[in-house]
């Protein structure tokens, strides 16, 4: 469990009270969910974390300090297990680990906080290697210009594909270091109480302490990685900071070289190959690409530039995918491109044992690509 959070939030829980009374909760019934809360003693909430065969990290935040903090959870809607925080003091931000579970398997849970409770939600413990998994990747969330509007309807379809996770590539708000941002982004989001989110580090989330308060990742959380059914999931960070670093690139060889997953996909902010207005990021591919091929990695997806973007490069298919809610860049076509859109979108992954699939798809619905990876 992540203890550190407890001491930063203890210190802004009066400041969170102003922001929670507005902000609310989603339906009783889990396969319903809204932006609409029971009780205006949470703020944001609650949500899962590291979702591991056996063990799950159950989040969320109440607008006052609270004491007696609880997981309620099991296999029915009755939720009949409770699983407690440890520590004693009141504060706002909690963080429950709830242990003793199956793989592969979904369960109910609420939460409560000193009598308060939430609605009912559900999760999925990461599944066996030789199941079936079908998540989502998207990036580039940024929703201030609208109003959060078209970052929304991407979460609503997000949250219709029931995926067993999340992962984000990153620039999920404008500016990390402000913690109303996260809220709205929170807000926005759903899909997070049923979808453990796994995000990357863009350059808007500005190593901001919001970032590391609110999720709670995997190694050092700057970079990381996780399996989940046939998948090897790799989250790097390609921000100057840490992008080439001896630390991160030593990590990432010993992971890539280490794994027995089928497949393996690499997650970070910043593409190799983009169309879009940014452009490729040259330097950054001079040095991991190579690694990348000698590994035999599926699939790479990035975001920053906010469109859509399939490229195919030395046998590895990249993916820029920006749509989240941001505002949209014109993006044209590259020797690389496969197909590049201007457009909202996230994308639909689905991996067993011998194939990877991957459609685009917009919030209306529409498919407007999709390919496939066999081993």
């Amino acid at each position: 469990m992540k203890q550190t959070l407890v001491l930063p939030m203890a210190c802004v829980g009066i400041v969170l009270v102003c922001v929670g009374s507005s902000i609310a909760f989603g339906a009783s019934d889990p396969s319903q969910h809204s932006l609409v809360v029971e009780h205006s003693s949470f703020v944001l909430g609650p949500y899962t974390q590291q979702s591991m065969k056996h063990s799950c990290l159950v989040s969320w935040q109440t607008t006052t300090p609270a004491t007696r903090n609880e997981v309620h959870w099991g296999l029915t809607e009755d939720v009949g297990m409770i699983s407690g925080e440890q520590g004693f003091l009141a504060h706002t931000f909690h963080t429950v680990l709830v242990s003793g579970l199956a793989a592969s398997t979904q369960y109910f849970y609420k939460v409560v906080s000193d009598g308060q409770q939430s609605a009912l939600y559900t999760f999925s413990t990461a599944a066996e290697t030789q199941d079936e998994v079908h998540f989502v990747v998207y990036g580039d969330n940024r929703g201030g210009w609208d109003e959060w509007r078209n970052a929304t309807l991407v979460a609503q379809a997000i949250e219709a594909q029931r995926p067993l996770f999340v992962i984000s590539t990153g620039d999920l708000v404008d500016d990390g270091r402000y913690q109303e941002n996260w809220v709205d982004f929170f807000s926005a989001s759903s899909f997070v109480h049923n979808s453990t989110l796994y995000p990357v580090l863009g350059n808007h989330e500005r190593y901001g302490l919001w970032y590391f308060v609110y999720f709670s990742l995997p190694h050092n959380e700057r970079w990381y990685s996780f399996d989940n059914g046939p998948a090897h999931i790799v989250c790097l960070d390609s921000n100057l900071r840490h992008a080439f670093g001896v630390l991160q690139l030593a990590w990432l060889v010993s992971d890539l070289q280490t794994h027995s997953q089928p497949f393996t996909i690499v997650c970070f902010h910043h593409p190799f190959y983009s169309s879009g207005n940014h452009g490729n990021a040259t330097l950054l591919r001079l040095i991991w690409a190579p690694i990348l091929q000698h590994f035999g990695v599926d699939v790479v997806f990035n975001g920053h530039d906010h469109d859509y973007e399939r490229s195919v490069v030395d046998g590895i298919t990249y993916i820029v995918t920006g749509g989240g809610g941001a505002p949209l860049y014109d993006v044209g076509q590259g020797p690389w491109t496969v197909y590049s859109e201007k457009t909202f979108h996230y994308c639909a992954v689905t991996v067993n044992a011998t194939a990877l699939t991957c459609e685009a798809i917009k919030p209306d619905g529409t498919v407007f690509d999709s390919f496939s990876i066999s081993h």
